[in-house]
């Protein structure tokens, strides 16, 4: 087959992947948990298929292997090593094959399509477009419903149950990107397309905010804290004005849904402000805190019975839920029985993987946030690097409450965001034909040339 067409065919199947990817929820036929999901991780083993053949056909050219790749597959190795050693062989090979499937997908075949900046705009406008249609589905539910406190857990499903910060999580790239939009228009820019990007953000920003997802709100602020600083206060001014109007029409509409859904209002429902408060709260009356500290202090008492490879990846929740059921009357512990993961990432890696998972998955993770760091200081700050920036800040902060390596939503766009930065990095900046963007490439970075398109495949 021609190279070319094989490689359309992949980026074909790549976009469908990713505007499929936000849709995977469980709300066609809820009790066959009949969703997207029937057609986004079928795309993805497909399209990664069809990447592997083509690359062991010649179809599509394999890159030498950088510092990055030697790095991720490190950590994959550590990961394999304590699958072979497992407590629970069947569980950890399965969950370590889906993870497989999911840097692969979100960060191998970018690096084997080398895509021009026009595809990775085309690859985040899927994802993008994806992600709006789940935004709209959520608001009208909101709408119909009222506040509440469930449909976030009942979007994230079937991943993983009671697993509402999934959704808050996945919504926050497509909020960095409206912030950008907004950030970096011109005024040649037609009113119509800055008038939807800010209805876009108000609608988003209000599922965020009914969530009652305290780390989502944290990692935002300082998402909008960080871009502020990186614009510069001529440039960042710009989102002042739609963050207040979507505040202001945030509020309103709590006040009256709580008017048309009164229901929603009853005590037994968390409030914005409680729940806020409630931050520091870690007795068995706040459940989501008491959960999570409970998880947290079996994850380091398992990490103890297996420090060097750990328990095995994918079995903390089957574990802990053997733990309780022991001692259902521990006094340290207070649990509502969940088969959940350890709700925070680096614990994972310690109690799954062991020392050596944590450590390879702590390089891995340093030498990204160092390639996104080198440049911070850089004035005035490329439009990548803003980007980069505030997406890997809030979500290494993110991690540190929730455990993103077993939530595909959010895994894959981490390792895409991971491809990007290395396009970033190798002086695929915005051209010159984009208006409001030129002036922000980082002045060490090349411009991509008129009519020549760059290898990616060299080591950086």
């Amino acid at each position: 087959m021609n190279s070319s067409r094989y490689r359309s065919l992949l980026l074909l199947l790549f976009y469908s992947s990713l505007f499929s990817l936000p849709l995977s929820i469980n709300w066609v036929a809820e009790r066959w948990n009949v969703g997207m999901m029937l057609f986004s991780e079928p795309l993805m083993v497909l399209t990664v298929a069809a990447a592997a053949v083509g690359g062991l056909l010649g179809w599509v050219a394999v890159p030498r292997l950088n510092l990055l790749d030697k790095l991720v597959g490190l950590h994959f190795g550590a990961l394999l090593l304590a699958t072979v050693f497992s407590t629970d062989l069947l569980i950890s090979a399965k969950f370590f094959i889906t993870l497989l499937l999911y840097v692969s997908f979100g960060y191998g075949l970018p690096r084997l399509l080398a895509p021009t900046r026009s595809e990775w705009l085309a690859a985040v406008g899927s994802l993008a477009l994806g992600t709006a249609l789940l935004a709209v589905y959520v608001v009208v539910q909101q709408a119909l419903q009222g506040i509440s406190y469930q449909l976030s857990y009942t979007i994230a499903e079937p991943f993983l149950l009671h697993g509402h910060t999934n959704l808050t999580v996945m919504l926050e790239p497509l909020i960095l990107v409206l912030n950008m939009v907004l950030l970096y228009h011109t005024r040649n820019e037609a009113i119509w397309k800055q008038v939807l990007t800010v209805v876009l953000l108000i609608g988003v920003l209000s599922i965020v905010a009914f969530s009652y997802s305290r780390a989502s709100y944290a990692s935002l602020a300082a998402q909008a804290m960080l871009l502020l600083f990186y614009a510069g206060w001529k440039t960042g001014r710009k989102l002042l004005l739609p963050w207040a109007l979507a505040g202001l029409v945030i509020l309103t509409s709590w006040q009256m849904l709580q008017e048309v859904h009164p229901q929603t209002t009853a005590p037994a429902s968390p409030q914005l402000i409680t729940e806020l408060k409630s931050v520091s709260d870690f007795s068995p009356a706040n459940e989501s805190n008491a959960e999570r500290k409970n998880r947290w202090i079996y994850s380091l008492k398992l990490f103890k019975q297996y420090p060097v490879l750990g328990a095995g990846p994918g079995t903390f929740a089957d574990r802990y839920l053997e733990f309780v059921n022991s001692t259902p009357n521990h006094s340290s512990y207070y649990t509502t029985l969940r088969r959940m993961n350890a709700h925070n990432l680096y614990l994972s890696w310690l109690v799954e993987a062991g020392a050596l998972g944590l450590i390879t998955g702590l390089l891995l993770l340093g030498y990204v946030v160092w390639r996104v760091l080198r440049r911070a200081f850089r004035w005035p700050a490329p439009l990548g690097q803003v980007a980069l920036s505030a997406y890997f800040l809030y979500f290494l902060m993110h991690s540190l409450t929730q455990d993103f390596w077993q939530e595909p939503r959010v895994v894959v766009i981490f390792w895409l965001a991971v491809g990007l930065l290395r396009f970033w990095d190798e002086g695929y900046a915005a051209s010159a034909s984009v208006p409001g963007w030129k002036a922000r490439v980082s002045p060490a970075a090349p411009a991509e040339a008129p009519g020549v398109v760059q290898s990616s495949a060299q080591p950086v």
